[in-house]
């Protein structure tokens, strides 16, 4: 216990050094993958359009030396009905992304991210030939990291489904809070084989509410709204998760049960942030 007590010390003395948590910029991001069915055979640079004023944009594009100038110009100066490019023209708050996609068998990928990324949007498209293609619909974005299919040929843009996508969403970050806790379990001397039944249900329960939570936030309010929500409610998450778990796993002390409760919640809170962050395509 004496070893399990100079860990969790050591974590306490860390986060209070490194207060990452606390940070603006900290906790999952918002993102769009754009999906081009029947891309144009030559090249070309995609962006989407938003419809509010560029009045005090942030400006996204850095090395605008990188990009065809001809090109870059059609999209900088397209504005039709209010609609302009969110990459070229700046946005409200900053938004990741590039002009150009990477080939997927026939297709290309075009992603897009941080908390700029809008929650309302349209597609265009400007060859090398001069030509531009615009999506004939508009999309109002549903989910948090959200996939969306543009067809040049037909110009539909259509974003996956919110079910499959949340689904996905949940097993991927429930996986990664499964393993990384179970280790931590273990860590803290807890046998998995007698413990894993209140272990996986309670994981199972709040990973849910989790993703009800956010799910609800981003359907209702949108992806500003998701994030503001996601990290309160982990506090949330962490009190019933250490209720839980000190009454339900089976060895030790309540005050062991208590230290890797927070412990494992700090610590898979703060790698999945890491994952989100620097490795996205995990996820």
């Amino acid at each position: 216990m004496k070893k399990t007590s100079v860990f969790f010390l050591v974590l306490m003395v860390f986060l209070l050094t490194f207060p990452i948590v606390a940070s603006a910029d900290f906790g999952p991001k918002p993102s769009i993958e754009i999906i081009v069915k029947n891309p144009p055979q030559t090249e070309y640079y995609l962006d989407l359009l938003v419809d509010y004023s560029r009045d005090d944009s942030h400006e996204n594009i850095h090395d605008k030396e990188i990009y065809s100038e001809n090109m870059y110009n059609i999209l900088e100066n397209y504005n039709v009905d209010g609609w302009r490019p969110a990459l070229v023209t700046g946005t409200k708050v900053p938004i990741f992304g590039k002009l150009t996609g990477v080939p997927d068998g026939k297709d290309m990928i075009h992603e897009f991210s941080y908390v700029g990324v809008p929650d309302k949007f349209k597609v265009i498209i400007v060859t090398s030939d001069g030509e531009t293609i615009v999506s004939k619909n508009v999309v109002d974005r549903k989910a948090f990291n959200s996939t969306v299919y543009f067809d040049c040929e037909t110009g539909d843009l259509v974003e996956k489904s919110m079910v499959k996508a949340y689904l996905l969403q949940f097993i991927s970050t429930c996986g990664i809070t499964l393993i990384i806790e179970g280790l931590i379990l273990v860590l803290f001397g807890f046998n998995l084989k007698k413990n894993w039944k209140p272990f996986l249900y309670i994981n199972l329960l709040t990973q849910v509410l989790l993703t009800l939570i956010v799910f609800g936030a981003m359907y209702t309010s949108g992806s500003f709204a998701a994030i503001l929500t996601y990290i309160p409610f982990e506090i949330v998450i962490l009190i019933i998760e250490t209720t839980m778990f000190s009454r339900y796993l089976t060895q030790h002390s309540k005050s062991r049960r208590v230290a890797f409760s927070i412990t494992a919640n700090v610590l898979s809170f703060l790698l999945g942030m890491i994952v989100l962050r620097y490795f996205p395509d995990i996820l």
